[in-house]
């Protein structure tokens, strides 16, 4: 996948370590589609880094309406945040907005947010562990049919779990690769 990645600092955008409330939630969500709107990249990865807190009513407004809100057009995945507070926020703020997002610690994977149904997880945690993946390959690894593998990853990247590219089949036409969202685009 050869789309162009940005990365940016959350607290760049929020203006504090702690943020918290709807009201200033709301405020960093317009700074972020600010910036998106304005920036060629497909990709986008914010780093947690240097945030000390932030509730869920803020991460709600602020990130998650982002990631809602771009999840047709853009890739949106979090790193650095491996603190459980912080962590428990946000997913509760995902989990309201029905809005899954991506959080990256060196190269471990952990998605945030609802839960897909067991055998849609099955798929997903097959994507991220490969990094990417065709449909084709996840049939024959899980053992179910190309339609039904086919059906499954198309609704894991429309709920914003995944993202996807096109590319020429080796048997003629184009088939979609399947890719884990953030370090391993």
């Amino acid at each position: 996948m050869k789309q162009k990645i940005s990365h940016i600092r959350f607290i760049d955008f929020s203006g504090e370590a702690n943020p918290y409330g709807t009201l200033r939630g709301k405020q960093t969500y317009e700074k972020l589609v600010d910036f998106i709107e304005s920036s060629p990249a497909y990709i986008l990865g914010i780093s947690f880094d240097g945030l000390t807190g932030a509730d869920s009513s803020y991460l709600r407004e602020s990130l998650i309406s982002v990631v809602k809100k771009f999840k047709d057009e853009r890739s949106i995945f979090i790193q650095d945040l491996t603190d459980r507070d912080i962590i428990y926020n946000l997913k509760l703020a995902a989990e309201a907005k029905s809005q899954p997002i991506v959080n990256w610690v060196g190269s471990e994977c952990m998605v945030l947010g609802p839960e897909p149904s067991p055998s849609n997880r099955a798929l997903l945690d097959l994507v991220i562990s490969n990094r990417s993946l065709t449909t084709s390959k996840a049939s024959s690894t899980l053992d179910i049919s190309v339609q039904n593998a086919s059906t499954k990853l198309k609704k894991l990247f429309e709920d914003g779990y995944i993202t996807r590219s096109e590319e020429a089949a080796e048997t003629g036409g184009k088939e979609y690769i399947y890719h884990a969202i953030g370090q391993s685009a």
